[in-house]
């Protein structure tokens, strides 16, 4: 591995309980010149929450402090090579032509619901608008709305396999990246 390559920097989104976490610790894991970067992290370690929303159950976060943090931490250096991005929504991400793919993990309903009753303490009304949020494909639709459609892929991730399959297309992906071709 050459050190002068880059890579592309990457977003890795859905609704929460989808898998996101893991595949992109798996796929910077496999890969040392990717680096991974986990939005909710950095939104609670640099305190860029406005308040906390009762109704929903969720922070609100200053989308102008993260995307300044992103752009002079991230972005504006010569470094910003490999950048795997783990958030639920990547229409937080500004489009600045520095994000080469936005991968959105899906998941069907049973699946979705069996993950968050037993990973998160999580209420059933909060479980429920995640389930609605993935049923509506609000994660994929916002993608595409952020981002040129040519750049965001759609991932099934229910299964141990799925996340196989998944780990295997993005390392092709990014092994082929700038100069990819069709990955079946």
């Amino acid at each position: 591995m050459s050190s002068d390559r880059q890579y592309p920097n990457i977003i890795i989104c859905g609704t929460p309980g989808v898998g996101k976490t893991r595949l992109c610790q798996e796929i910077c894991s496999q890969n040392p010149a990717l680096k991974y970067v986990n939005l909710n992290e950095l939104v609670k370690q640099n305190h860029f929450i406005i308040e906390f929303d009762n109704e929903n159950q969720c922070d609100i976060v200053d989308d102008d402090a993260l995307n300044d943090y992103l752009e002079n931490t991230y972005f504006l250096q010569s470094y910003s090579s490999g950048l795997v991005i783990d958030y639920h929504s990547s229409g937080i991400v500004p489009d600045n032509n520095q994000i080469h793919g936005v991968f959105v993990l899906r998941c069907d309903d049973k699946t979705l619901h069996d993950r968050l009753k037993n990973a998160n303490k999580l209420c059933e009304k909060k479980i429920e608008q995640y389930i609605q949020s993935e049923a509506f494909q609000v994660c994929l639709n916002e993608a595409r709305e952020a981002f040129d459609e040519s750049m965001v892929y759609e991932l099934r991730n229910q299964t141990n396999e799925d996340l196989k399959k998944n780990l295997d297309y993005l390392s092709k992906w990014i092994d082929r990246w700038p100069f990819y071709e069709t990955i079946d």
